[in-house]
């Protein structure tokens, strides 16, 4: 995520912080500053963009002091939106010239194609054209500066989609939630690459590919905060139940088929072969072995 959005915000003149993990700033290639050097750069920015794991989150917004984001926007980009609601307001609920804007950019990692680097033309399109993201303007007092953050979205031909933090969490998180959990079932040896794939197939190897680019403390953080998620994790575990029982039962009824039929031809053949002894006892049937033939040569078979 925080690659996407920093070839994303490279291209405005906008002032604007992104907090990461110190891993994730050398990845992407841009300045890391450790928190006690933050007071005098945080100083000079309009917003602070939060891409840490949910898990990590809280501790990275304690680390910003009341000093350093008064009067600044603070855009969380998680996965999940009622936590960093919660937390974002018991930081700052006691300061209204914080403004606090929670995000889902639902982009998902996406490969290079044919070799081309990410920060391509054809590639970088491709990264955020008609992808959505749902927001909750949860506290804004300059709604200029937010509207003007959220544009960069707009023409980068995102899907911009406002939605309350828990009906957020309560249908797309959900949805994530799941596909995550699909994604970290499914590796390798159940997805070999294969010369020529369905549609289904290229599918189910692009969800294995985008959970296993992502660090498992991303998934964590879904699974900790959301609500619904051991709900969901007993669900799966019951289909997979399911499915492997109506596969035992499948191949039982079919199997108890097989052995009724041989049966069924064994129990005619012994009845069959009983009447005709007894057609034989009772001379209604005569048992005649049949004779020697004798071939003439040149006789005709006339």
């Amino acid at each position: 995520m925080g690659q996407r959005l920093t070839l994303l915000l490279r291209r405005i003149r906008i002032r604007i912080v992104l907090i990461v993990q110190s891993s994730d700033a050398r990845k992407i290639g841009i300045d890391f500053y450790p928190h006690f050097e933050s007071a005098a750069f945080l100083r000079s920015v309009d917003i602070i963009i939060l891409s840490v794991p949910l898990i990590e989150l809280e501790d990275a917004v304690n680390a910003l002091s009341s000093d350093k984001v008064a009067g600044k926007l603070i855009v969380d980009v998680s996965p999940l939106n009622g936590h960093p609601k919660d937390v974002l307001l018991k930081a700052y609920g006691d300061q209204p010239d914080v403004d606090i804007l929670v995000t889902n950019p639902m982009f998902g990692p996406t490969p290079s194609r044919s070799g081309e680097s990410l920060s391509s033309s054809s590639v970088e399109s491709s990264l955020w054209d008609g992808r959505p993201m749902a927001y909750e303007k949860v506290r804004v007092n300059n709604v200029r500066r937010c509207d003007q953050y959220l544009k960069i979205f707009e023409d980068a031909r995102c899907q911009l989609v406002e939605i309350d933090s828990d009906q957020h969490d309560a249908s797309t998180a959900d949805a994530q939630l799941v596909t995550h959990m699909v994604g970290h079932l499914l590796d390798n040896k159940l997805l070999p690459p294969t010369p020529v794939m369905s549609h289904e197939y290229s599918a189910l190897n692009e969800v294995a590919e985008m959970t296993a680019s992502n660090a498992f403390d991303v998934f964590f953080g879904m699974f900790k905060y959301n609500k619904r998620a051991k709900d969901y994790l007993m669900a799966m575990r019951e289909n997979l139940a399911d499915v492997e029982r109506k596969l035992a039962a499948r191949e039982a009824y079919l199997t108890a088929r097989a052995e009724m039929k041989q049966n069924d031809r064994q129990q005619l053949l012994a009845e069959t072969k009983l009447l005709l002894q007894e057609l034989a006892k009772s001379g209604l049937l005569t048992l005649e072995e049949p004779g020697p033939q004798v071939l003439v040569e040149g006789a005709s078979s006339d």
